[in-house]
């Protein structure tokens, strides 16, 4: 049996897609052919042949939809935008032969028409009458859902009720009818919220699996363009682990790659070449450098590697790795370490001290003036040595220019992932530091690197993962993929270091966009984690820890009793709203690089006792400018009228002075 659609139905269908879509030069004609046909006699006297090329032509007019998409968008991330545009079009791709079935003698197709395998078929099934009305109301309802627009279930509702009722059995009365449509409506607002968050989250996973399986798979990229880090932001996937040594605490920068050469918004590394390392030991030790005179930490990381192959993070001053079971180990003149030949997932110790001055003989870890480290892309150069100049950054030591980069960075911009279009005219460079004055980490890096290098400063693109949140059900610290980052590489004082010029409020800015149900998704992970150890165990020489299986099979039993008893109900908790994000004054003031170099060499200040008490009691306090630095410092923070421009500036210039003595020879 057949459903008749009321009239005007597809026409209302139509018209709510195109309200949705925006494709209201197209909707209201289409509408209008289909709402046409019954008022008409005019017909198509179509035989059994013509019908079937009339389904071979739409389906290469799918065809031809699926060519066009992916010629136009397969390289423009992210996928699952596209996948969208593709369902948006839908309604235009199903209009011909719908409009073709209203406007011909038949009045339907048959099963038949639509499967090769049936068109010459004696079956009862090929020849059953099929009408598209239906499906291409349904159809708009699915077009109309994929744009990102609320009030989606306020405009589908009536269309569903004007449908139910229409269709109804005649026994039951339309009011009857009506009331039972706007109970199911009213039930179905809540679930309608809970499969938009499944959907999102399940969009994130499935995108992961067809980048990691179906795309090309290229674990060395020696490239990366704006936006690359952007994507990683969508995702709350745990990637890596750390573990440091017992009492540490902090924040740590890994550094997997680095570029030195930007064009067109892409960083590549070039005229770059890789060493293959040899392990010592047991054949899972490799020396990076030479060992480290003075005091040397270690970290343990804990990386899955795609196929076994993939770029090892480090912090900075590695100079030995321990313990890592992988068949291949290069490394290449950028200091960048490529892993093939291991197993899916790796656990390895990191030897390093922060402030290694010796370079390491496999690396270019010294500069030997690169002009690519110099170098300023053509379209944005007269924009940056502009900036170089207005800023005071020429003829100016490093340490002075990099201070001064980073202050101008943190007190103007801001941290953000929703970035508008390049103005007209302008790079998407240009329109981050003239216009939006706002961006996410890839901005703010790129724009470091490239001011330093207006000022004379040799300086390197890096990208990696900042690594400071603490995860209690793994008891390590943990890396997402939102917490991928991209920071500058500054040539000071003889040796690489690391210059952040993100706003650091951009950690508590994402994580205040977190779902409510990542906790299961951390549970799905660490999950996950244990199974890969459980798998791996012989080749990473880790023994085998059974009690997370014995608590997953508990967890499970007592789902089961659960759903025997069935005499409990249970209640979902309600969704916690995040708090909103406070930026504290001062948090710019880069009189904070001055403590962080203190606490590497005397240790943390103690909670609760004051700068001033602390700066005393360690025997610093004397030193040259510490008492006006700090005394600007504390305005800063905490008078309300704030710290005047010129103040500001006075307080870069004298930090930058303190760390170049300090860091001196």
């Amino acid at each position: 049996m057949m459903l008749n659609l009321p009239a005007g139905l597809l026409a209302a269908a139509l018209l709510f897609w195109s309200w949705r879509t925006e494709w209201w030069p197209l909707a209201l004609p289409m509408a209008l052919v289909l709402e046409w046909a019954p008022w008409t006699n005019w017909r198509w006297s179509l035989d059994d042949k013509a019908l079937v090329r009339v389904i071979d032509l739409t389906t290469l007019l799918w065809v031809g939809a699926l060519i066009l998409l992916f010629i136009r968008y397969l390289n423009q991330p992210p996928l699952a935008t596209h996948l969208y545009t593709l369902a948006s079009w839908f309604p235009l791709l199903l209009f011909p032969p719908l409009a073709i079935q209203r406007y011909s003698t038949a009045g339907a197709f048959r099963v038949g028409h639509l499967f090769y395998s049936l068109r010459h078929s004696s079956r009862q099934l090929a020849w059953q009458p099929l009408k598209l009305d239906l499906a291409y109301f349904t159809v708009c309802l699915l077009a109309a859902s994929v744009t990102m627009q609320s009030g989606y279930l306020f405009g589908a509702g009536p269309l569903l009720l004007w449908l139910l009722i229409a269709a109804r059995p005649r026994r039951y009365r339309w009011p009857l009818a009506v009331t039972l449509a706007l109970v199911a409506g009213c039930a179905a607002w809540p679930l309608s919220l809970g499969l938009h968050r499944f959907q999102l989250a399940m969009e994130d996973r499935y995108a992961e699996w067809f980048q990691d399986w179906l795309v090309d798979f290229d674990p060395y990229r020696s490239s990366t363009a704006l936006g690359d880090i952007g994507e990683l932001k969508l995702s709350d996937r745990v990637v890596l682990r750390l573990q440091p040594m017992p009492g540490e605490r902090g924040r740590w920068l890994l550094r997997a790659a680095s570029y030195n050469s930007y064009f067109d918004n892409v960083w590549r590394a070039r005229d770059t070449r890789f060493t293959r390392l040899t392990p010592t030991d047991d054949g899972r030790q490799w020396w990076l450098n030479t060992a480290s005179e003075g005091q040397s930490r270690h970290v343990s990381i804990i990386l899955e590697l795609r196929r076994g192959a993939g770029m090892l993070p480090l912090p900075p001053g590695a100079w030995r790795l321990e313990e890592l079971p992988v068949g291949d180990l290069e490394i290449n003149t950028l200091g960048a370490l490529k892993a093939r030949e291991g197993p899916g997932l790796v656990r390895y110790k990191v030897q390093y001290a922060p402030d290694i001055k010796a370079p390491s003989p496999l690396a270019r870890e010294s500069w030997d003036g690169e002009e690519l480290d110099l170098a300023l892309p053509r379209r944005e150069q007269v924009t940056l040595q502009r900036l170089a100049g207005e800023l005071g950054l020429i003829g100016q030591s490093p340490a002075v220019v990099a201070a001064k980069v980073r202050a101008f960075l943190l007190g103007q911009f801001r941290y953000s992932l929703d970035l508008p279009a390049p103005a007209t005219g302008q790079t998407a460079l240009e329109t981050f530091l003239l216009q939006a004055k706002a961006g996410h980490c890839e901005y703010f890096a790129t724009a470091a690197v490239l001011l330093l290098r207006a000022a004379g400063v040799p300086a390197r693109y890096a990208t990696g993962f900042s690594v400071s949140e603490y995860s209690p059900l793994e008891g390590s610290y943990i890396a997402r993929r939102r917490h991928a980052h991209a920071w500058a590489l500054a040539w000071i004082a003889g040796r690489w270091q690391d210059l952040d010029a993100t706003p650091p409020d951009w950690t508590s800015f994402e994580e205040s966009r977190t779902p409510w149900y990542q906790g299961l998704g951390d549970l799905w992970d660490w999950l996950n984690y244990q199974f890969n150890r459980w798998r791996w165990r012989e080749i990473t020489g880790e023994e085998g820890d059974n009690r997370w299986l014995w608590g997953l099979v508990g967890l499970l039993a007592a789902i089961l009793f659960w759903r025997l008893l069935r005499r409990q109900q249970i209640h979902r908790s309600a969704i916690k709203k995040s708090a909103p994000i406070t930026v504290r004054p001062g948090v710019e003031s880069p009189f904070y690089q001055v403590l962080d170099q203190i606490a590497v060499h005397r240790g943390s200040r103690p909670l609760g006792e004051t700068l001033e008490n602390w700066l005393r009691r360690i025997g610093v306090w004397e030193m040259p400018s510490m008492v006006d630095m700090l005394r600007w410092h504390q305005r800063w923070r905490f008078d309300p009228i704030g710290l005047p421009t010129g103040e500001q500036q006075q307080l870069a210039e004298a930090v930058a002075v303190w760390l170049a003595r300090v860091e001196s020879p």
